[in-house]
């Protein structure tokens, strides 16, 4: 037989064994919740650690994506939170249901979480869902997966939008929850954060329920984010400094002039 035809064979049956895993890792990517077991971190396991060992970034974070009153809130595409009640974006009332424990507006009910396992805590991938959950944004992307930056109108705002509320997570200040659009206003970050605003990321932008996000530029979010992760994410850079060079000391009769 044709040495040609024996390798393709060959080929074709080590295959086999490994298109399973492969076909079981996109569908797991496209049906998150289906109960395929596939998670993020078999790809991203460096990303998941680094989030992990971030401190107050990682628990705040965590605190938020099991909030479901939050999680529920941006399933909505809410623009206002208080009295108890989400107005979303298409100006519907949503209100507690204290007894169901759900959200509620006429005969629908809606009470998002994403605590998968159902152990009373997000771990593991669990975190990655919100930011990058499209159900939560109100997106149809197929993949299931989109990128929602920092300065996220829902999230911690932008120099346009700032729809997060403080009363969801029972605080009476805006502090880190608008931080996103403190920085565009007079900060000492502005100008880094308007000029990184006025710059397309990689990641296109997510038209959340039909609506155009503050923090996009052309067709993708801006590099807006940039700035919070600038101070908030560990990055291992080289830098060489090379200092100016000395003045030469040893001449004792130097020719008189100024300094520059």
């Amino acid at each position: 037989m044709n040495k040609k035809i024996l390798l393709y064979v060959a080929f074709m049956a080590l295959s086999l064994y490994a298109m399973p895993k492969t076909v079981a890792l996109f569908a797991g990517q496209h049906t998150y919740y289906s109960g395929m077991g596939v998670e993020c971190e078999k790809c991203h396991s460096d990303i998941l650690a680094e989030i992990e060992t971030s401190g107050y970034v990682y628990e705040k974070h965590r605190e938020a994506a099991g909030n479901i009153n939050y999680t529920t809130y941006l399933s909505l595409g809410g623009i206002d939170y208080s009295g108890g009640t989400i107005t979303a974006y298409d100006g519907t009332k949503w209100t507690w249901n204290n007894s169901g424990k759900t959200w509620e507006s006429g005969l629908q009910v809606r009470n998002v979480s994403l605590d998968r396992n159902n152990n009373g805590i997000i771990d593991g991938a669990e975190i990655c869902m919100l930011c990058h959950n499209a159900s939560l944004a109100g997106s149809n992307d197929h993949t299931g997966i989109i990128v929602r930056g920092c300065d996220d109108d829902m999230c911690h705002g932008n120099k346009n939008n700032i729809y997060n509320s403080p009363a969801l997570f029972n605080k009476t200040t805006p502090d880190i929850i608008a931080a996103g659009h403190a920085l565009s206003q007079a900060n000492i970050h502005q100008p880094f954060y308007l000029e990184a605003s006025n710059q397309s990321s990689r990641y296109g932008a997510i038209m959340a329920f039909n609506r155009t996000p503050g923090n996009i530029n052309g067709d993708s979010i801006s590099k807006g984010h940039w700035t919070c992760e600038g101070c908030h994410t560990g990055t291992t850079i080289n830098v060489t400094i090379l200092p100016p060079q000395a003045y030469n000391h040893s001449d004792s009769y130097p020719v008189k002039k100024r300094y520059n």
